[in-house]
C-alpha cells in the first residue's frame, strides 16, 4: 500500500493539478484516525505510530508538499 501512496503522492496532471492526491489524503486520514483511535500503526521499518504527532510526523516527513499544494488536508475531515 505505501508504494501505491508513493505513486500517488508524485502524480502530477497538467496544469499542475495532482490528480492522485485525493486518494492519498484519504489513505492518510484512514492512518490518523486509527492512530487516534489507539491502535498503535507501523509503516516499513518505522518505529510505531501511536498519537497523533508521532503520524504527523511521519507524514509530513514523507509527503511534505501536500501543506502546500493543495486544498484538502490530512487532519482535516471535512474538505
Amino acid at each position: 500500500m505505501l508504494s501505491e501512496l508513493d505513486a500517488s503522492y508524485e502524480e502530477w496532471s497538467p496544469p499542475g493539478y495532482h490528480s492522485g492526491w485525493s486518494f492519498l489524503v484519504e489513505a492518510l486520514r484512514e492512518i490518523r484516525r486509527a492512530v487516534e483511535a489507539g491502535v498503535a500503526v507501523t509503516v516499513e521499518d518505522s518505529k510505531p505510530m501511536k498519537t497523533w504527532q508521532d503520524f504527523y510526523g511521519w507524514a509530513h516527513g514523507r509527503y511534505h508538499k501536500l501543506e502546500d499544494g493543495y486544498d484538502h488536508w490530512i487532519g482535516d475531515d471535512t474538505s
